[in-house]
């Protein structure tokens, strides 16, 4: 039954009219579904690049979720960003309903499995004015020894007038946190995206990213925000290793978790 209503929900998206939004600079896990919790979330980053044009690039996120079901995370995200180059404005571009579907418990099997599906709806006009996107894709997760990893495969489609290109785009990202202290441990990110896959580009004309990370976990009382809930904060630095790529990046998250 988890996969029928799975497969329609992808289906009614890739039917309905949308553009693909900017790529935040996250990880996504098939294990946060976050079932009887209110979630805060704050996505951001910043690019730096020796050529002005390219530089200063910017994503702001505000996001609201909860866990509809134990296999079934949803959020609705309200997307800002800010074009490279001088003069540029940070604008609300998008609104953005995210969905994460487990498909095995975690430890079920060899690594913990779910499919990510995120629809994004333009909301700005002229010049600022883009696609509708949907993506979707796996997300994996594995434990080894003290290590995390984490994998996103993801494909994005733009519909509406405003499209930049045809056919699919393929992006990945992964992570691996050394969980060494819940409050805070060290890991590295990668972030890439060879564009649409029909044209071929070549690797110095793909985005590829690397870079560490900071990530930790604090529970609320320890802090005196309450008897309950939590904070989860990440924050990376990212260096572009292709031509294509900004040459440096930042990027930081904080999630507040409440029970309700």
């Amino acid at each position: 039954m988890r996969k029928q209503i799975i497969a329609g929900l992808i289906l009614s998206a890739m039917l309905a009219a949308a553009e693909p939004a900017w790529a935040d600079y996250r990880v996504v896990s098939p294990d946060e579904i976050d079932l009887g919790e209110m979630e805060l979330e704050n996505n951001s980053s910043s690019t730096y690049d020796h050529l002005p044009d390219r530089s200063n690039a910017q994503s702001y996120t505000a996001e609201f979720g909860t866990g509809l079901t134990p296999w079934w995370h949803s959020e609705i995200e309200f997307g800002w960003a800010r074009a490279p180059g001088g003069g540029q404005a940070n604008v609300l571009t998008q609104i953005v309903t995210e969905n994460t579907f487990r498909l095995t418990n975690p430890g079920q099997y060899w690594a913990d499995v779910g499919i990510y599906a995120e629809y994004g709806q333009t909301v700005a006009r002229g010049k600022y004015a883009g696609a509708n996107e949907l993506t979707f894709g796996p997300a994996i997760a594995k434990d080894i020894g003290h290590t995390t990893t984490t994998v996103n495969l993801f494909l994005t489609r733009q519909f509406g007038p405003d499209q930049t290109n045809q056919g699919f785009d393929f992006s990945y990202a992964g992570q691996t946190r050394w969980n060494l202290w819940t409050p805070l441990s060290p890991g590295i990110e990668v972030y890439g995206d060879t564009g649409t896959l029909t044209h071929g580009n070549n690797f110095q004309n793909q985005q590829l990213l690397a870079g560490p990370v900071l990530l930790g976990r604090l529970r609320l009382s320890q802090i005196g925000l309450g008897n309950a809930g939590s904070l989860t904060y990440e924050a990376g630095y990212l260096h572009g290793l292709t031509d294509a790529s900004p040459t440096n990046a930042l990027r930081w998250r904080v999630d507040v978790e409440f029970p309700f």
